[in-house]
């Protein structure tokens, strides 16, 4: 199969932690069913170069280099490559974060194990996603944000949704939420048994 991954928060542990430094610098209690990478475009009263400001500080300090693989991330990119799978990595990140995105990947040992990494333009995320995918030709997307996942899903490509508190709501019958690592393994094993392309 041809597998796209989202990265924050289905390979890097990202989102919460983006959250409590967002609530920790502007004073807001959002909580995590609220998350989202924009979230300071619903708060009219900061100011768009303060947000922009507070992005560019975060990266600036190592955000992205620092963050945790998700638990079984690794061993379950890795069954994946060894079971033929062609796997992409296709990120909401831009372009200015490439050297970070590929430093972190080599870092956490899975670089070797994508045949590509793409970052976004200038489209918005869903849609940036959504083509790429289609372009790509994928099998089966792997993500996070139910906007994305949704955008996919119209493409007519299954996705699997990991299960958080920020991307609740009801789903159409090609996007499948799941726990885990070891549940996308079964969903994929179970893909491939209904006559999904290697």
């Amino acid at each position: 199969m041809r597998i796209g991954i989202d990265l924050d928060d289905v390979l890097a542990d990202s989102l919460p932690h983006y959250l409590r430094a967002f609530n920790a610098r502007f004073g807001f209690g959002v909580g995590l069913a609220d998350a989202a990478w924009r979230i300071a475009d619903r708060f009219p009263q900061i100011p768009r170069q303060e947000a922009d400001d507070f992005f560019s500080e975060l990266i600036a300090d190592g955000f992205f280099s620092s963050r945790s693989l998700l638990p079984h991330a690794k061993e379950a990119v890795e069954t994946l490559a060894d079971d033929g799978h062609d796997l992409f990595i296709i990120t909401g990140r831009t372009p200015r974060d490439e050297r970070i995105t590929m430093d972190w990947l080599t870092r956490v040992g899975v670089r070797s194990h994508f045949e590509a990494v793409v970052h976004r333009t200038c489209d918005p995320v869903e849609r940036h996603k959504a083509d790429i995918a289609s372009g790509l030709e994928l099998n089966l997307f792997i993500e996070d944000e139910l906007a994305v996942a949704l955008a996919v899903a119209d493409t007519a490509i299954p996705v699997l949704l990991f299960d958080r508190p920020w991307n609740q709501g009801p789903l159409p019958g090609n996007v499948h939420r799941i726990e885990s690592w070891y549940e996308a393994l079964a969903q994929i094993t179970d893909f491939n048994g209904n006559g999904a392309h290697r």
